[in-house]
């Protein structure tokens, strides 16, 4: 209950504060278990133990958990047993989060909208259009980071954000 309370106090604040990483996305997927519960979804997150950072951790949960709802609500649209790779790595005095799911992909025309504000396949079932716009306004507006996106249809989606943050290495 502690980490869904700090996961929830982090998302409605810019406050920038020091955390384990690894921890701390750890906790954000806890916190939605809940919405896939009757799903054999599985999600795998591998981080450097005790890669500390200095940043903004709610910026960190809404784009963990923009891109979790999204692969579960989109990528695994009729599948019942999806697999959600969370790589992080150390690269400088950046951090790499490397995000995959085996979802059902995408087509070049969605690929070229995914960003865009208020596209959404889910219109009908309640999709606002906005998870990944704010995924890639975080990322490169907020966090000054960089984000790039590859899928294809059939095969997943994977996203690779590089995010400039302060590095305690110890």
């Amino acid at each position: 209950i502690a980490s869904f309370k700090q996961v929830a106090v982090d998302q409605t604040s810019e406050t920038e504060r020091e955390f384990v990483l690894g921890d701390y996305i750890n906790e954000i997927i806890q916190s939605l278990k809940p919405s896939f519960k009757h799903t054999e979804h599985q999600i795998n997150v591998s981080c450097p133990d005790n890669l500390v950072v200095t940043c903004a951790p709610g910026a960190i949960a809404q784009i963990v958990t923009n891109m979790v709802v999204n692969s579960i609500t989109h990528g695994f649209e009729n599948k019942t047993a999806g697999t959600i790779t969370l790589d992080v790595k150390e690269a400088g005095n950046n951090v790499v989060i490397n995000y995959k799911d085996n979802g059902r992909g995408l087509s070049e025309e969605e690929l070229s909208k995914l960003f865009d504000a208020f596209f959404t396949t889910k219109r009908a079932e309640g999709g606002s259009g906005l998870g990944l716009h704010i995924v890639k306004n975080l990322t490169e507006n907020k966090m000054q980071g960089q984000l790039t996106l590859q899928s294809e249809v059939g095969k997943g989606t994977e996203f690779v954000m590089v995010l400039p943050v302060e590095i305690d290495a110890e």
